[in-house]
Formats: structure tokens, C-alpha cells, sequence
């Protein structure tokens, strides 16, 4: 089963960003790295960018900004881009096609360099509370067994 783990960080740069504009979709990449094969660690989760176009159901990144954050991050952190994570307006987190479009195309990009990208969709439920479904590219786009915030203490 694949984990996801968020750091509270990251967690709460996600939350930040979406809580700015609830009505518009927002998004960024996510850095980190992973704990062994089906396990990962989220450290970092950016926002889209000054030059994105934020919609009530797209946004589309600026991607010369996040092309620089991602390079880095990974020469600075020794952190790898892990994919994208973006908000839903509606309570569906479930992925468009053009959500599977986007991972797929990532896929194949040198630039991002990750042979399994993963996918985050984050909204706010009837409470008013962040929610989040994940989802990892392998042979086929398949969600991600578990996401839970990390615990530096457990994981030592």
C-alpha cells in the first residue's frame, strides 16, 4: 500500500494557499523524498506561481517559476520533485481528464525526472475543513493507499 506523508509544513502551505481563494483553483509542485519504496515524504509544497491563471475549475502553473523551485530545492535540500498537488472547488477529488493528462505529460518531462509522479487534490469539505485524496502514476493512475501528516519522532 503507498503512504503519502505531508510534514505539517507542507500541510500548512497547502492550506494557506487554498484558504486564500476557495472559489478559484490554486496548486504548486511538491518536494520531498522517499522512505522506501511505497512510502513518501511531502516536505515542501509550493504555491503556483505569479504568472498562473487561477479558474473556479483549472489553474494552470507558472511553469518557469516552478521549473526554478524545483532545481533548487534539489541541489539545496537533496529533495526530489515528487509531483503536484492543486485544489478542487467542488467537493469531488477525484481526477479530470485533464488532471490525467497533466500527470502523464510530467511523466516523460526530464525536467521533473520522476518515473512515478504523484498527484494531490486537496478542497474543503461541508465543515470548512482541508481534505485531500492522492494519486500515483505507475503503469495506470491509481490512489494512494494512505495520506497522514509525518511524525518525525515515529520515523527515526
Amino acid at each position: 500500500m503507498t503512504t503519502l506523508y505531508l510534514t505539517p509544513r507542507a500541510w500548512k502551505q497547502i492550506e494557506n494557499a487554498v484558504r486564500k481563494n476557495p472559489s478559484l483553483e490554486t496548486g504548486g509542485v511538491m518536494m520531498g523524498y522517499s522512505l522506501g519504496e511505497d512510502e513518501w515524504v511531502i516536505a515542501y509544497a509550493s504555491d503556483p506561481g505569479p504568472k498562473a491563471i487561477h479558474q473556479p475549475s483549472s489553474i494552470f502553473f507558472d511553469d518557469e517559476y516552478l521549473r526554478k523551485i524545483v532545481r533548487k530545492l534539489n541541489r539545496s535540500r537533496r529533495w526530489q520533485y515528487l509531483g503536484d498537488w492543486h485544489s478542487h472547488t467542488i467537493r469531488r477529488l477525484s481526477p479530470s481528464k485533464g488532471d490525467k493528462r497533466t500527470i502523464w505529460s510530467k511523466a516523460i518531462q526530464s525536467k521533473y525526472m520522476s518515473a512515478s509522479p504523484l498527484m494531490l487534490i486537496v478542497g474543503l469539505n461541508k465543515q470548512n475543513q482541508l481534505q485531500a485524496r492522492g494519486f500515483i502514476l505507475g503503469n495506470s493512475l491509481r490512489e494512494v493507499g494512505k495520506i497522514e501528516l509525518f511524525d518525525r519522532k515515529v520515523h527515526r
